[in-house]
């Protein structure tokens, strides 16, 4: 008995469709794996972007303290390292060249 085309056609196509459906559930499974593993990088730039902002308040606070320390003009007299004895004896130097004389 001959198949008739139409039910040739409609199995051909019903194999068609089994195999879509394998690839479909195939596709949703990698997607669905892709979206956990980009939600899991942005969890983690989102924990990297708080220890960056984090970093930066502590960069401005070291770089106004230094500012408040370091911006005063030096004063020998107020320096705990300046002896003024060991300046006392410039006169031995000579102004032009500064090589000491007299030894």
């Amino acid at each position: 008995m001959p198949v008739d085309p139409i039910i040739k056609s409609v199995l051909e196509n019903q194999k068609h469709l089994i195999f879509l459906q394998k690839e479909n559930k195939e596709l949703k499974r990698i997607i669905k794996n892709l979206e956990r593993k980009i939600n899991l990088v942005l969890d983690k730039i989102q924990e990297f972007e708080v220890v960056l902002d984090a970093a930066e308040l502590l960069e401005e606070q070291v770089e106004k303290q230094n500012e408040s320390e370091y911006n005063t003009e030096w004063n020998p007299y107020d320096d705990e390292d300046f002896e003024s004895e060991d300046y006392e004896d410039y006169d031995e130097y000579d102004d032009d060249d500064d090589v000491a004389h007299g030894y």
